[in-house]
């Protein structure tokens, strides 16, 4: 069919007027959105939030008011090759000096830069030793310690002074803040500072139980070894017989780590293994503890190796071998006094009775009745019987001492290997066990050198 030559022009006609219509109409929308934006950013109580506009589609316009959060704080330390720390374990000379160096890098400006250090089992002058550089009249983000850009106008590295630091065992931590923040640990390291004069241990130096320590060692070389005093009754052992004979092994209360003599490794490992095998329970006048293990109640860990004397200053420690640990030292009747003798004595004795070993939901433990009235640790056990738990179900077992039977004073918190105790846990009169048959079905079989009884 033929279209007429009128109706083609009236079709172009329509169809010009519709696209200028269309393009003023797309023209008005964005004149009248325009200003409404602008208004909207330029609000004063808009001035602390982050806005943007961001067009989604073709004639539309969107507005972000989301606040961007700032940046987490980025610190971090890079070493200086020409003057780096200590290496762990190094060795400085007593007066000696020392540069350090190295840079740090944050993406704030930086408030202050420090370096702290401490001497283990010293807290007299000059410790603990600490050296602070700021910059509140300045902007940095970026500092070398070899620089004097600091509002002190001297490099934090000459502030640090080694020939300052006394005999011992240190540790050198950098920390760094920003405005607003406590201070940031960077770099930690740990070193020894030793004179030219040493002392030696010698059989003098016990008073009663070289025998038994030469017994347990087998050479005097294992035990005897030269050290010098840090303050008080402390002392540093020479670290080439430290990193030969001492070592770590994962501890009690989970997640602590204890320094042991490696002849002593094995001892402790046996008593960990009787006493996370075994399970005890405790119920009378003070409550019912359920079915707990026994390694549970190790609730305070004290300490195993620790050069130093006793308080005579006389006699050594035989902590200083890392043959004997405290535990729970912070309860009365485990601190080393001569009446906690009949403390322990009486409500072990006469308060805590033994009913053998019953079973429940398939697990055996080691029942007993307490009709006492002493108050208990946190697991329900009363504070009296709580080391002699530990001792009956685990030390004893793998062939350690307790100091409670110590002759002339209590000091229940102490469990040993190598030295002279003058009573036994199975003596008639001084003694208190209570389980001379163990159910072994659950625990390790292995034995160290010396079998307990």
């Amino acid at each position: 069919m033929k279209i007429p030559e009128w109706t083609k022009k009236q079709t172009v006609l329509i169809g010009v007027l519709t696209g200028i219509l269309l393009c003023a109409a797309l023209f008005l929308i964005a004149v009248l959105t325009r200003p409404a934006a602008a208004t909207l950013l330029d609000d004063p109580d808009l001035s602390d939030r982050a806005e943007s506009i961001e067009v989604i589609e073709e004639g539309a316009v969107a507005l972000s008011t989301e606040a961007t959060p700032p940046p987490d704080l980025s610190l971090r330390f890079v070493a200086d090759r020409e003057h780096p720390l200590p290496e762990d374990g190094a060795e400085l000379p007593l007066g000696g000096t020392y540069t350090i160096g190295g840079t740090i890098y944050s993406n704030y400006p930086l408030d202050s830069v420090s370096v702290t250090i401490t001497c283990s089992h010293n807290n007299k002058n000059p410790y603990p030793y600490k050296k602070t550089v700021h910059f509140r009249q300045q902007t940095a983000g970026v500092y070398t310690l070899t620089d004097a850009a600091n509002d002190e106008g001297t490099p934090l590295s000459s502030l640090v002074d080694f020939s300052e630091l006394l005999v011992g065992v240190h540790t050198l931590k950098i920390t760094a803040a920003v405005k607003g923040t406590r201070g940031v640990e960077l770099f930690r390291c740990s070193f020894y500072v030793l004179g030219d004069e040493w002392e030696q241990i010698t059989r003098k130096t016990f008073p009663d139980s070289y025998p038994e320590a030469l017994k347990f060692f087998g050479s005097d070389e294992r035990f005897l070894y030269r050290y010098q005093w840090v303050n008080g009754r402390y002392i540093v052992a020479d670290p080439e017989w430290e990193k030969t004979y001492i070592t770590e092994i994962p501890g009690y209360p989970e997640g602590t780590t204890w320094f042991v003599h490696v002849d002593a490794k094995p001892y402790f490992e046996k008593a960990f293994r009787y006493l996370t095998s075994t399970s005890v329970r405790v119920h009378g006048t003070n409550g019912d503890t359920g079915v707990i293990k026994a390694i549970a109640l190790i609730t305070e860990y004290n300490g195993c190796y620790v050069s130093r004397f006793t308080s005579s200053l006389k006699a050594i420690s035989h902590h200083t071998f890392g043959t004997a640990v405290d535990l729970n030292a912070s309860m009365d009747p485990n601190k080393n006094n001569e009446k906690n003798h009949a403390v322990i004595d009486n409500d072990v004795k006469d308060h805590l009775v033994y009913n053998g070993i019953l079973e429940q939901d398939g697990v055996k433990y080691y029942d007993f009745t307490y009709d006492g009235t002493y108050k208990c640790d946190p697991n329900g056990v009363p504070e009296t019987c709580v080391n002699y738990l530990l001792y009956e179900f685990g030390f004893f077992r793998a062939g350690f001492d307790w100091a409670h039977y110590y002759k002339s004073t209590s000091d229940a918190m102490h469990f040993c290997l190598s030295e002279f105790v003058t009573h036994k846990h199975d003596e008639k009169k001084y003694g208190l066990r209570k389980v001379y048959a163990y159910d072994d079905s659950s625990a390790a079989s292995a034995a160290p050198s010396t079998p307990a009884p």
